[in-house]
């Protein structure tokens, strides 16, 4: 079986303008994806009062992200550097491992979205209901679908429409070809409602929130015009941080392969690179999109990364002299059910006000 698909490009011997951006831009998104993620995974980890559903869903992302990052674009890179001379197992270790991880992620993306979604419309229903088992089962859920869809194609069953995965020249990188149709169209039926029913379940679980928020900042200005624009303000910000983020850097790819597998026929190089691109994009933007739109999250990544010292602010310097975080200050042990409990609406007016 012909695993390299010559049939775009021929290999030149010189890199091209598209390999040179394209791996400069990819160690680019490496390098935050990895720093991101990981000070994500420290602090959730490290810091007790964050350990909440929502942020265990953002952990469980950042863990996939994470992975993305450490494993799928050091492999981009060298498949931008060797191209039409990839080693067949290579390449078909590549594709896996990125079907494996963008599939993690999305479902991980929509699960975090539909949460806070619950946690605004049905606040008592979800302080009540939620558990933690819930994430369990999810999280094992997502992990164990997405690689039965991504193993799907090495099973050499592309005459039932399984696809297979191939190096692709004018991405530069290795996947499924769908301008042959007959050995993929059961695949692509699969990502394409996949894909879309993430980016789907993403964009409404935000504009509801969107929608009671601006409500709420509405509200706000009867009694006070500067706090309640403030508010009215932070929440298209952050709907349009991150239904914007999901948006162009999956459609991008929904939309390349579309008519790629409708018209028997690919975009220009040049864009086929860049729809490639900016799926890559997803691992290194989350962690800064969650970071900047969960204000107690925030908070704390930068008081953690103070590590107690001399560059601390000055609230956080107070604790200095005994080289003690206040996050780290023990909690007695009957106050912590009011606290989970006013931890837990803070979370929700966070949703409503970040």
């Amino acid at each position: 079986m012909d695993m390299i698909n010559q049939t775009n490009t021929t290999t030149t011997a010189n890199p091209s303008v598209n390999q040179i951006l394209s791996i400069a831009f990819i160690s680019v998104i490496m390098f935050v994806g990895i720093a991101g993620n990981f000070i994500i995974m420290y602090t959730i980890y490290k810091i007790p009062s964050l350990h909440t559903y929502n942020n265990m869903l953002i952990a469980h992302l950042a863990v996939a992200d994470f992975l993305q990052a450490t494993l799928t674009l050091p492999m981009a890179i060298v498949n931008s550097f060797l191209r039409l001379n990839i080693p067949p197992a290579m390449c078909q270790a590549f594709a896996f491992i990125l079907n494996f991880l963008l599939a993690v992620a999305l479902a991980g993306t929509a699960a975090i979205s539909i949460d806070r979604c619950l946690a605004v419309v049905f606040p008592y229903q979800y302080v009540a209901k939620m558990k933690t088992n819930y994430i369990i089962i999810f999280i094992v859920l997502t992990w164990s679908s997405a690689f039965l869809l991504a193993g799907l194609p090495l099973l050499g069953l592309q005459r039932y429409g399984l696809g297979e995965y191939t190096f692709i020249a004018d991405g530069l990188q290795c996947w499924f070809d769908f301008q042959f149709r007959q050995k993929s169209n059961v695949i692509f039926t699969i990502l394409f409602i996949y894909l879309l029913l993430a980016i789907l379940a993403t964009m409404i679980s935000y504009l509801i929130i969107f929608y009671i928020a601006c409500h709420k900042g509405i509200a706000d200005m009867s009694t006070d015009s500067t706090i309640g624009y403030a508010s009215l303000k932070r929440s298209i910000r952050t709907t349009a941080l991150i239904v914007g983020s999901n948006l162009v850097c999956f459609i991008p790819s929904l939309v390349s392969v579309s008519i790629s597998f409708f018209t028997q026929r690919e975009l220009q190089p040049g864009l086929t690179v860049a729809a490639y691109l900016l799926s890559f994009c997803n691992s290194a933007i989350n962690p800064i999109i969650y970071s900047l739109t969960n204000e107690i999250l925030r908070r704390k990544i930068k008081k953690s990364c103070c590590f107690c010292n001399q560059w601390c602010s000055a609230p956080v310097a107070l604790y200095s002299s005994t080289k003690t975080c206040p996050e780290t200050v023990s909690i007695p042990s009957q106050t912590k059910p009011n606290l989970e409990f006013r931890q837990w609406q803070t979370v929700v007016n966070n949703f409503l006000d970040s």
